[in-house]
């Protein structure tokens, strides 16, 4: 058997005649940037997510860059992050001249310790933003992070590149923090067919920042009140995931569904499998096992066909472009000792259950041996 790591063909299959509409639609329309679609998109974005505003923008990184930039920060400013997130959660920002600092993460969720945020914002004073990430589409512990970052003064962008739809005791991410970030990639649970990224915010300043920001800093046509960008989330994009976004929560739960597929058939092996906390809804944008045989488990199934990716295999504190930050190894030993574990195995919702199947049937033989 052949089984993609994502299948992205197969996904949209069912949904083709549709997405071959959308795109004649706006051809016969023929506009193409800031027009009736991505407002439209916009306001159903936010409507799903419970936020006020949405600001469509040109990519998951520009979400991050204008949502943090757009809460206040600048050049020289400190930010917080973790380790074990997409190098953007970092470079977004880096490359406005911000500093980042990091904090460890959870064994259990990988997600950010609210304890060792703390600890750092005790020692590192100038910290002005925190970017809690919601990775592989588990919330963070955003009470207990909420908490930590108004005692130091700190404002939140939340991270929810990897997330869209996921529950906070009951309550979508992209909700606590001042403004947060999604990624519609192509293999997002709500994903389009190139780049594109929104910034959503229950606050009129930071919507009215981030608009001028994605736009070259205009407040009208050729009147530019600040330096901006040029980020716009594009007309076709924006109303292929307007279509999408009402198949998003039946997407997320077959995921959720082939996650219990998985756990079923792999709770007898030594394989670490994911986690969700109780309060917690698990979108599943990736399924992460862990185990200290990882390189050798992922080669093992490669040779059967099954393919599988690691993400991330190098902590952002050991890329040598943030060798100048002055982490070393060990600085951060969770998030070091999950980066030599983690495997991600294939999903995605067209995912069919002999796959999943006959990966776990492999992973058994494999542990056999």
């Amino acid at each position: 058997m052949n089984v993609k790591i994502f299948d992205l063909e197969r996904d949209h299959k069912d949904i083709k005649k549709d997405l071959v509409q959308i795109f004649e639609n706006i051809l016969s329309r023929g506009e193409y940037i800031l027009g009736r679609e991505g407002e439209a998109f916009e306001h159903a974005f936010a409507a799903y997510i419970g936020t006020r505003y949405a600001i469509g923008v040109g990519n998951g990184t520009d979400a991050i860059r204008i949502g943090g930039l757009a809460c206040g920060v600048t050049a020289g400013d400190k930010f917080i992050t973790t380790p074990n997130t997409y190098i953007a959660s970092v470079m977004a920002l880096s490359v406005q001249g911000l500093l980042p600092e990091l904090c460890d993460i959870e064994n259990e969720t990988y997600n950010m310790d609210p304890e060792r945020l703390e600890e750092v914002l005790k020692k590192q004073k100038g910290i002005k933003l925190c970017i809690p990430v919601h990775l592989y589409g588990h919330p963070c512990r955003m009470d207990e992070i909420l908490d930590v970052c108004r005692k130091y003064g700190v404002k939140v962008l939340e991270d929810a590149c990897q997330a869209h739809g996921a529950l906070y005791k009951g309550k979508k991410v992209g909700t606590f923090g001042d403004a947060a970030a999604f990624s519609f990639y192509p293999t997002k649970n709500l994903g389009c067919y190139g780049d594109g990224g929104m910034v959503v915010t229950n606050s009129p300043d930071v919507y009215n920042q981030a608009l001028m920001l994605r736009n070259y800093g205009q407040t009208a046509k050729h009147v530019h009140t600040i330096e901006g960008f040029n980020s716009r989330l594009d007309e076709l994009q924006a109303a292929i995931l307007r279509f999408k976004l009402k198949k998003l929560d039946e997407w997320n739960e077959r995921r959720r569904q082939i996650a219990r597929l998985y756990t079923d058939a792999l709770k007898e092996t030594p394989l670490r499998l994911p986690h969700e906390e109780s309060w917690a809804h698990h979108v599943y944008h990736l399924f992460v096992v862990r185990t200290e045989k990882r390189d050798t488990l992922m080669k093992y199934l490669n040779e059967r066909g099954v393919s599988t990716l690691i993400h991330y295999p190098t902590p952002i504190h050991l890329q040598s472009a943030y060798h100048h930050l002055g982490y070393t190894k060990g600085t951060f030993p969770v998030a070091e000792k999950a980066s030599g574990e983690i495997l991600s195995l294939p999903m995605y919702p067209s995912l069919r259950e002999e796959e999943v199947l006959y990966i776990c049937e492999e992973i058994r033989k494999f542990y056999k041996q």
